[in-house]
């Protein structure tokens, strides 16, 4: 008999080289202060998460866009580095490479994308390139073009998982594809239509929220919250709070993207949602500790010392 197959998560989204500054304080318009450090890095939603997905030892194929410039290769090789599979980002000719610009200050950032080859798509057609039959999940987020999410969507045939980041509107047919739709408390309002009233992480508020996007569809929503932790709603309709890991904050770029990432591995690996979604919490708690979209990719191991730490006071 054969071995059985891996499971596999294929991610379609974006791919950025990331320039990043870090500084005591953010400039105020026309001032100049001199900054601490700098880097630059793989960076993009969708490499965020497809590498946040392959440290936890889940094979990890990533679908995208880049340029012709010698940034290709780098964003090629940053993958390749990570384990991310690669034949699936392909080169597209006169094309500038996603770029972000990042400071880094105060533990909070501010980010300008300029997306490039991100946004260059074909028409028509699957974009998965038929790895939608094969992937056990399939994740997406909304740095490419919306109608190639709604394509992805269509083509996939496992569990769908959409990031709905950046915030817009999504429409009901793409939440009806969604096994497990992933916003913030800022998406979660655009998305839903149903703003927060009083407190953004009010979980009276996400609750409303959930009910409304499962109404159009979605079988199970997640509200990250930041330091407030998350809030699940499953398919079954139950509602869970998962409390935050304590940690020191540096920087909050691509934690929610680690996450995302951690979520579908494990989701694809056969752990429960709420499981999943534990070790989500986990990998988003240490990615705050250093500054960058990538510079702490934790295993599954470290995910499972880190929550080992705390006594989750989770709440229905």
């Amino acid at each position: 008999m054969s071995e059985p197959r891996p499971p596999l998560v294929v991610v379609i989204g974006s791919v950025n080289i990331d320039h990043v500054v870090v500084s005591d304080a953010f400039p105020a318009p026309g001032e100049t202060i001199l900054g601490r450090s700098t880097q630059v890095t793989l960076g993009g939603k969708g490499a965020n998460q497809a590498v946040a997905s392959s440290a936890v030892g889940v094979r990890t194929a990533m679908i995208a866009r880049v340029g012709t410039d010698p940034q290709a290769a780098l964003a090629r090789a940053g993958l390749l580095d990570r384990n991310v599979e690669v034949q699936g980002v392909v080169p597209v000719p006169d094309a500038e490479t996603g770029t972000a610009w990042i400071t880094v200050a105060a533990g909070d950032n501010t980010i300008i994308v300029i997306p490039g080859a991100n946004h260059e798509w074909p028409s028509q057609g699957d974009p998965l390139e038929g790895a939608g039959t094969e992937a056990d999940v399939v994740l997406a987020q909304l740095e490419v073009p919306l109608d190639v999410v709604e394509r992805a969507a269509a083509a996939c045939t496992g569990r769908f998982l959409l990031n709905a980041a950046p915030a817009v509107k999504v429409p009901d047919q793409l939440i009806s594809r969604c096994e497990v739709l992933i916003v913030n408390e800022h998406e979660q309002a655009v998305v839903s239509g149903q703003p927060a009233q009083g407190r953004a992480t009010d979980p009276s508020a996400v609750r409303k929220a959930h009910a409304a996007l499962r109404a159009r569809g979605a079988k199970a929503v997640i509200t990250t919250l930041g330091g407030a932790g998350a809030i699940i709603t499953d398919i079954d309709g139950i509602t869970t709070a998962l409390p935050a890991i304590p940690a020191e904050v540096r920087d909050t770029t691509g934690a929610g993207d680690a996450f995302a990432g951690v979520l579908a591995a494990r989701l694809a690996a056969g752990d429960s949602l709420l499981e999943a979604a534990r070790l989500g919490t986990a990998a988003g708690s240490l990615a705050v500790r250093t500054a960058g979209a990538q510079q702490y990719r934790a295993d599954l191991d470290t995910l499972r010392a880190t929550l080992a730490t705390v006594t989750p006071a989770e709440k229905g």
